[in-house]
C-alpha cells in the first residue's frame, strides 16, 4: 500500500516528489548527487547550490526523482514559466498628435514551459546498468505529464530548453521530439530572450 502513496506522479519502477528545502532526506540526495561527464557539471553545481534558494524565491520548481523500491534518488528535473517571441518585425507608428513617425519592433509570443535543468544521477545508473533509457522515462512519465497538467490551467504550447551545444545531447533531446529553429531565426530569438547564464546554448522546442 506504502508504493501506491509515494510522490506526487508514478511510474512503474520511479516516483517524484517537489523538493523540499528543509528535508534531511531531499539534503542528503543532494549531496550524493552526481554527473559524470564535465558537460554535465553545471547541472550538478545548480542541485547542490541553487535549486534550493531558487525554490524559496519561487524563480525555479525542482522535483526529484526517486526509486520506488529504494528510494534512491535517480535524476531531477527543473520547471518554470516562459514565453518565446515569434516573428519579430519593425512598424512604422505615426503621432496622432506631433504627427511624427517612430519605429516600434513588435513580435508575437508562444507561451510555454522551460526545462530549465535535467539530469540522471550517474551514481544510481552505475549501480543499476540494466535500467536503460532512465532519462526517457523521467521525460514522458513526469515532465510531459506534469506540463500537460499545468496546460489544463492556462496557456501552454510548448516546452523548450536551452540545451548545452554538444552532438550527442542535441541528439538525445531530437529523439524525445525537440527541434531546433533554423538558424536566423535562433539568432533572433537569442537576442531578445536568451538567459546570460545559457550564452553558449542551443535552444530547442516541443510543440505540445
Amino acid at each position: 500500500m506504502t508504493e501506491k502513496t509515494k510522490g506526487i506522479l508514478q511510474s512503474g519502477v520511479f516516483y517524484i516528489e517537489h523538493l523540499d528545502s528543509e528535508s534531511l532526506k531531499d539534503a542528503k540526495a543532494i549531496d550524493e548527487f552526481t554527473v559524470d561527464t564535465p558537460e554535465g557539471q553545471g547541472l550538478s553545481v545548480y542541485l547542490k547550490e541553487y535549486a534550493r534558494y531558487d525554490e524559496c524565491g519561487r524563480e525555479m520548481r525542482t522535483y526529484l526523482v526517486r526509486d520506488i523500491q529504494t528510494d534512491e534518488c535517480v535524476g531531477y528535473f527543473s520547471l518554470k514559466a516562459g514565453l518565446i517571441s515569434l516573428n519579430e518585425a519593425e512598424t512604422i507608428v505615426e503621432d496622432e498628435k506631433t504627427g511624427k513617425s517612430s519605429t516600434v519592433r513588435e513580435f508575437d509570443t508562444l507561451p510555454g514551459v522551460e526545462l530549465a535543468n535535467f539530469a540522471v544521477n550517474s551514481a544510481y545508473i552505475s549501480a543499476y546498468p540494466y535500467l536503460k533509457g532512465t532519462g526517457y522515462v523521467i521525460f514522458k512519465k513526469f515532465i510531459i505529464p506534469m506540463i500537460n497538467k499545468a496546460a489544463s490551467y492556462i496557456g501552454v504550447r510548448m516546452v523548450y530548453i536551452y540545451a548545452l551545444p554538444y552532438d550527442k545531447l542535441i541528439s538525445r533531446y531530437e529523439r524525445y521530439g525537440f527541434r531546433c529553429l533554423p538558424e536566423d531565426e535562433e539568432k533572433d530569438l537569442h537576442k531578445r530572450l536568451k538567459p546570460r547564464y545559457d550564452a553558449s546554448c542551443k535552444f530547442m522546442y516541443l510543440l505540445l
